[in-house]
């Protein structure tokens, strides 16, 4: 490597790193140059960040500090009511204890006010009247309990407890070894047993009827909720209503529009069959009116209407046959039917169709017996087999066994027929009725004789061969005659 060399290479290496260093520095430069730009976007940013955060962490304080709240007051009523429980519990023990002391303190005083030796069943009397109060209670408690008209069980109770009262008073101020004021005490107890047991009783109906201050807000709040859920269900189920309405209204809105665009395409086809087809139009309007509304279709009236214009003697023939035929014979076949009957040819053909099909076959024979030579006869048998058919084994023989002769001169406007096979030329279409037939043909075809004579035919060795039907029909032919010729 010279020296000049090297010297470039060393130029152009600091000449890169200098680019390079260059591209660096400028990337530098724009990436402090965009930071400073977006410092007081990111500043921003960063400030709703945390003012989010903020938010969040004291959104979430309150809800914590609702939560302990919460949970303190539930705790507190929970306290609330099992203190309030045992009370009520102490209260029943204590009712029930005052009312057992009161029995035994009012007892023995009535049967001291009926004692007598002589009579002493005269002892049952007390018990009667304090077990009387007693059991009248008892009904007072489950009045109370079911809700039920307490006030007859209350008179009941009050009349027997008042009773053994008076009577324990009578007998202390009549008996001075017993003395009013014992007297006054057991007529108190007679009444203050089931008094203070009705006390109780109904005490303990009414908290069981009165809800506490969380239930009260508790029911409060569920009401409150009950009643927004059900505004947002009428609102949601208006707005349903709503949306409900305005599709309706959009669908039948589009099907009116539809219904108009289709009755308009309808009145312009039944113009254009007015004026285009004036009888058809005429047949079609009568058809309608014989037929009820629905029972017949517009196309299948026009068609109908288009045979009556087209065949009034078919179809009034056609007419009788619907009127007096069989229900469950179709249309078709009646009109059928009905073609016969008058025109007395197949369904769609005439005595001028007929006479026109007729002429043509008699012109093509013309032409067959004026142009008898091998190349063109052979056409034109192939031509007429083409046309109505072909006939024998195979479809190999034509239509007509041989040609009429003809009557006169020629055709009428022969001159101007294409002369087939003229001045010895032959057309390419016609060459497989006069080339020579190849051996290896002959000996294929002779192969497929051996090994299926009975669908050996003209169709048969041309598929065989891919080679016209006028080819195979000639080799076929060969073959056959070869067979023949071993066989004699």
């Amino acid at each position: 490597m010279s020296a000049t060399s090297f010297t470039e290479q060393s130029a152009n290496a600091e000449k890169t790193r200098i680019e390079a260093q260059s591209a660096a520095a400028d990337a530098e430069a724009e990436r402090r140059r965009r930071e400073a730009l977006d410092a007081p976007k990111l500043a921003a940013a960063k400030a709703r960040a945390e003012e989010i955060e903020r938010n969040a962490q004291a959104a979430r304080e309150q809800e914590d500090k609702e939560r302990a709240e919460q949970l303190a007051a539930e705790q507190a009523e929970r306290r609330h009511k099992l203190a309030g429980k045992k009370l009520d519990t102490q209260a029943a023990k204590a009712v029930k204890y005052f009312a057992i002391v009161c029995f035994l303190v009012a007892l023995p005083l009535q049967i001291r006010a009926f004692w007598d030796p002589e009579r002493p069943w005269n002892a049952a009397l007390p018990v009667m009247l304090e077990s009387a109060a007693w059991v009248t209670l008892r009904l007072v408690e489950a009045a109370i309990a079911n809700r039920r008209v307490v006030w007859p069980y209350l008179i009941a109770t009050g009349l027997f407890a008042s009773v053994a009262a008076a009577i324990n008073v009578a007998d202390g101020a009549l008996h001075p070894e017993i003395g009013i004021v014992f007297g006054l005490v057991g007529g108190l107890a007679s009444l203050a047993g089931p008094g203070v047991w009705t006390i109780h009783k109904f005490g303990d109906r009414a908290k069981h009827a009165q809800a506490t201050r969380a239930e009260r807000k508790t029911a409060e709040a569920a009401a409150k909720k009950a009643e927004a859920e059900l505004a947002a269900k009428k609102v949601e189920a208006e707005s349903k209503r709503q949306i409900e309405a305005d599709r309706r209204a959009a669908h039948e809105a589009k099907a009116a529009a539809d219904k108009a665009v289709a009755d308009a395409a309808l009145a312009a086809q039944d113009e254009q069959r007015r004026s285009n087809y004036p009888e058809a139009w005429e047949q079609y309007e009568r058809i309608l009116a014989a037929h009820p509304l629905g029972t017949i279709s517009r196309d299948r009236a026009w068609d109908e209407a288009r045979r009556a214009a087209a065949h009034p003697d078919v179809w009034a023939r056609y007419q009788i046959l619907t009127l007096n035929g069989p229900a469950n014979v179709k249309a078709s076949d009646l009109w059928a039917e009905a073609w016969k009957s008058v025109k007395g040819l197949p369904l769609g053909q005439t005595i001028e169709t007929l006479a026109t099909e007729l002429a043509a076959r008699e012109y093509v024979e013309q032409v067959v017996a004026e142009h008898l030579d091998t190349a063109g006869h052979l056409a034109v048998e192939e031509l007429i087999a083409d046309i109505f058919g072909r006939g024998g084994e195979g479809g190999g023989t034509p239509a007509k066994a041989a040609p009429k002769k003809p009557s006169g001169g020629p055709v009428e406007g022969a001159a101007g027929q294409v002369s087939i096979g003229q001045n010895g030329s032959q057309a390419p279409r016609y060459k497989d009725s006069v080339e020579p037939l190849a051996a290896a043909d002959l000996e294929a075809a002779r192969k497929l004789h051996d090994a299926a004579p009975a669908s050996f035919s003209t169709p048969a060795v041309a598929k065989l061969l891919g080679r016209g039907s006028n080819y195979a029909k000639r080799v076929r032919d060969a073959v056959r005659d070869a067979v023949q010729s071993e066989q004699s």
